[in-house]
C-alpha cells in the first residue's frame, strides 16, 4: 500500500515482493541513509500500475514523506527506480524503503 501523508491518497497495490537488504544510498538531501529493505513492483503482474518516481516526488514536494504498508509494517520509501529490459520498455520498479 502507498500511502502520501499530506493529501491522503492512498493506494492498495497487489502482487509485490519486499525483500530485506542493507545497502546504503544517497538521499535527496545528499546524505547517506541504510534502506531496510526494497519493494519489487512488477509492471506487468502488480496492480494498480503507478508511477513511483512522480508519487514519491509529489510527496516530497509537499513537504511529506511517502510510505507503504507491507504485512502490517509501515515503512518510509526513499528511492524509487525504475528498471528496464533489453527492449528498453519499463520491467519493474525497486522501492527502497527504510
Amino acid at each position: 500500500m502507498y500511502q502520501n501523508q499530506v493529501y491522503g491518497k492512498q493506494y492498495t497495490v497487489n502482487h509485490v515482493h519486499l525483500q530485506p537488504e542493507e545497502r546504503i544510498v544517497k538521499t535527496a538531501d545528499n546524505t547517506d541513509a541504510q534502506l531496510t529493505g526494497v519493494l519489487f513492483v512488477d509492471v506487468r503482474h502488480s496492480s494498480p500500475a503507478l508511477d513511483w518516481r512522480q508519487l514519491l516526488t509529489e510527496s516530497h514536494d509537499n513537504g511529506g514523506d511517502m510510505r507503504v504498508i507491507v504485512r502490517g509494517i509501515e515503512y518510509t520509501v526513499l528511492t524509487a527506480d525504475g528498471l528496464r529490459d533489453d527492449t528498453d520498455k519499463l520491467h519493474h520498479w525497486e522501492i527502497g524503503v527504510i
